[in-house]
């Protein structure tokens, strides 16, 4: 049908009604530039198709090693779905890529990565496939691996029903526990082999534990890896792990040898420490113990060799997702890695005793174990796209500093005399070198372990987690040498100590029967002679006790200062350690009453005495105007000075409680300051106030604590008010009442002295005493007793 138009211009219709002329030869060159794409699209696919069937097979000859895999001729589909199936990619072979184009790994995307193996032997070959970092093969860190085998005749052979179904599960995104229904997948639990019996059950539908096939000679397969990384440990590498099964199974027994003696060891090491415990309590026992007991779950639950048998053999299906983000095996493995490194450092602490030598650093310590429970909970619980280095790099180096930071410290405290630190110095050697090559491997900076050969029990050290278990077993090992060395110097010491007492008694019991020989002879011509002496005792003691009570405040000090005063002063033995202490009465103004209980009893009590009340002499000698809470810190310094107690080779550690007061009885106020002597004040509304002391003794070897020091306390009285100060001697004295010993107490003293506060003093002190001697009855006098009762 003819349109009217002419035959050299053709036209298009743009719209209703509208054309618009085009040239033929235009139309011509476009068709043709059309034809020309489709055709190169075509090319392109086709060329892309054949590189993937062009693929070079990976050789298996008699060079072959028992563990290989194919660094060059793989490639690798990037499946962001998740979805597809072994069918779907060996469609997809056109959409295949080179591992170039692959910088680094996402843990939310599954990879499937292809590659050939040709058997060129004259015999079939048994072949695993493993995508996990096993065996030194450093960047292959597959949490999910499925494999395929693909023959020559198009058949699969499909690979992913060895171990756990829960694996195939997640892959697929089902959830077993929510009732998905296995049964048509055909997945069989290869760890179901616990539960045979070999006498009565069939091995034919049996699996192994582990992904192999027969590589039959001549034969050449395509083998296809569903693979997929975790965010913590991202894989770096789609070469996938092959392993002559047969040789592998022969060969693996030198791992489980070294494995259990390693594990043996440190179990010895756990009960012969755990044995010492239950004698020693020691605490430095008791931490390397629990260090040991972490130690040995550590090293069972490392993913070494050829993977997890102990968690398989405790929980079976090792790869059941329990919580977190990670499997209950690896959950574990982390668990029991992190307790032990921290134990470990405690260990060290209590060792060294770096809370007294080294205070900053153990505030370091324990910043990083509060980093290491962190990272723990993040590594396990927290799905993150973290960089690896960003992730790990600071936690290492952080770990690293510290273990260093301990190793310097031993130096130091074997320097500072400790002797036994030298064995904390050999065993941190060793653990520093074989942890040094464990960080170098998990970073993959460096595999030191990838040196040795790949054969006989070398294959079990190829694994850098084992330097780890090395550097754990050979410190448990020096570490158990330094306590036992500990504990036989101490043994050493007691029987040195028992043996010397034992000749020291022995050597008494000679003298002694030599003395009662001779002096029963001279027993009579002697006994004058000893009551002679006995005589000079007694009036040697007597006059110190003259000369004690001759340091206590005389009448010329007392006099138009209270309105009434009254002491209770009993040592316990004749002199003793309590003295009480007025200024002098050439100060005009505010003066000063102190209270003081030294540490002991009788003649070492007395001289202390001496010496507090010189130095309260000293304190005021020029006036009165000095702070109690001041002349008790002055007091503190005078005590520990006078007995030498601030040098370090101190023999002695002696000091007193005291309680200051500055009377100003022209404002009616006192300002009191106590060290374990408090004051009671019964007021004229019939209400009895106990001023506390501060909680610490003063003169002691130990200077006192900021927190601790004694404050002054201001107090406002009234005219004829009563206040008393006590030493502990009345307060802790024992009594009976109902069948029960009992101290007298606070409570009993206050009613006393409320009772009878309309009294002057002497006669609170009578009744106060009257009751004291009533409580004590029978029993033994414990301690020293002073009262100072006073009115003003």
């Amino acid at each position: 049908m003819s349109t009217g138009l002419p035959k050299t211009t053709l036209y298009r219709t743009f719209a209703p009604g509208r054309m618009q002329r085009f040239p033929a030869s235009l139309y011509a060159v476009s068709r043709a530039l059309r034809i020309a794409f489709h055709l190169s699209f075509f090319l392109l696919v086709s060329l892309a198709a054949g590189m993937a069937s062009a693929q070079i097979a990976y050789q298996v000859d008699a060079s072959t090693p028992i563990i290989f895999s194919d660094k060059t001729n793989i490639l690798v589909y990037e499946d962001s779905s998740g979805t597809a199936t072994v069918e779907d990619v060996m469609a997809r072979l056109d959409q295949f890529k080179p591992t170039s184009q692959f910088t680094h790994t996402k843990s939310d995307v599954r990879y499937w990565v292809t590659q050939k193996l040709a058997n060129r032997l004259t015999e079939d070959r048994v072949l695993r496939l493993d995508a996990g970092k096993v065996n030194g093969n450093t960047g292959l860190n597959w949490f999910f691996q499925e494999f395929y085998i693909v023959d020559a005749q198009g058949n699969v052979q499909d690979l992913r029903r060895f171990g756990n179904e829960r694996d195939y599960l997640a892959m697929q995104g089902l959830d077993l526990e929510g009732g998905a229904d296995i049964s048509a997948i055909g997945i069989k639990n290869a760890f179901s082999l616990r539960d045979i019996n070999p006498y009565a059950d069939s091995r034919d539908d049996e699996l192994s534990q582990f992904p192999i096939f027969n590589l039959r000679k001549g034969e050449e397969v395509r083998i296809f890896s569903r693979l997929k990384s975790t965010s913590s440990f991202p894989a770096k590498s789609f070469s996938i792990g092959i392993y002559d099964h047969m040789t592998m199974l022969e060969m693996r027994r030198h791992g489980l040898y070294i494995e259990g003696i390693l594990l043996g060891i440190l179990v010895v090491l756990a009960l012969v420490c755990w044995h010492s415990v239950y004698h020693t309590r020691d605490k430095v026992s008791i931490i390397y113990g629990l260090w040991l007991i972490a130690a040995i779950l550590s090293c069972g639950f490392m993913p070494i060799h050829d993977g997890q048998r102990f968690t398989e053999f405790l929980f079976g299906a090792i790869r059941t997702k329990s919580f977190g983000v990670t499997y209950v095996a690896s959950s574990l493995s982390y668990l029991f890695a992190y307790t032990q490194i921290i134990l470990y450092v405690l260990f060290a602490r209590y060792f060294l005793n770096l809370r007294k030598y080294f205070p900053q650093f153990y505030e370091v310590t324990n910043i990083w174990i509060g980093m290491q429970v962190l990272h723990f909970i993040f590594l396990v619980f927290i799905e993150h796209q973290m960089p690896p280095a960003l992730f790990w790099l600071p936690a290492m180096v952080f770990q690293y500093m510290v273990m260093l930071g301990i190793g310097v410290c031993a130096v130091f405290r074997y320097r500072q005399g400790f002797d036994t630190a030298k064995y904390f110095i050999i065993a941190f050697c060793f653990y520093i070198i074989f942890y040094t090559v464990y960080i170098l491997g998990v970073l993959d900076i460096y595999s030191i372990s990838s040196l040795l050969p790949t054969r006989g029990p070398f294959l079990f050290f190829k694994n850098d987690l084992v330097s780890q278990a090395l550097a754990i077993c050979s410190d448990a090992i020096i570490m158990q040498m330094a306590l036992a060395a500990r504990m036989r110097w101490l043994q050493q010491s007691l029987a040195r100590s028992i043996e010397e007492q034992k000749e020291l008694v022995e050597g008494q019991n000679k003298v002694l029967e030599s003395t009662v020989a001779q002096r029963t002879a001279e027993l009579a011509s002697q006994h004058k002679e000893l009551e002679a002496t006995h005589e000079l005792v007694m009036s040697s003691v007597n006059y110190a006790s003259r000369l004690q009570r001759g340091q206590l405040p005389r009448l010329l000090r007392l006099q138009n200062r209270f309105n009434s005063i009254a002491t209770i002063w009993e040592p316990r033995d004749t002199i003793g350690g309590d003295s009480w202490w007025v200024s002098s009465s050439q100060h005009a103004g505010p003066y000063v009453l102190a209270l003081a209980d030294c540490t002991g009893h009788g003649v070492p009590g007395a001289m202390l005495s001496l010496l507090v009340s010189n130095s309260l002499e000293r304190i005021y000698a020029n006036d009165t105007s000095v702070d109690p809470s001041v002349a008790l810190i002055s007091l503190d310094h005078y005590v520990r000075t006078g007995l030498n107690q601030d040098r370090p080779d101190s023999e002695s550690d002696d000091g007193c409680d005291a309680a200051v007061l500055r009377i100003d009885r022209t404002k009616k106020t006192i300002e009191f300051a106590g060290a374990k002597i408090g004051l009671f004040h019964v007021r004229s509304d019939a209400t009895v106030t106990r001023y506390a002391a501060a909680r610490t003794s003063l003169g002691y070897q130990d200077a006192i604590p900021e927190a601790d020091k004694p404050m002054v306390q201001r107090i406002e009285y009234q005219t004829g008010e009563l206040f008393a100060l006590v030493t502990d001697g009345l307060t802790d004295q024992i009594g009976v009442r109902l069948g029960a010993k009992i101290s007298y107490g606070y409570r009993r003293l206050e009613a006393v002295l409320l009772e009878h506060r309309s009294e002057e003093a002497d006669i609170v002190a009578a009744r106060l005493k009257d009751n004291f001697l009533q409580w004590q009855g029978t029993e033994i006098r414990r301690d020293d007793l002073t009262a100072v009762i006073f009115k003003l």
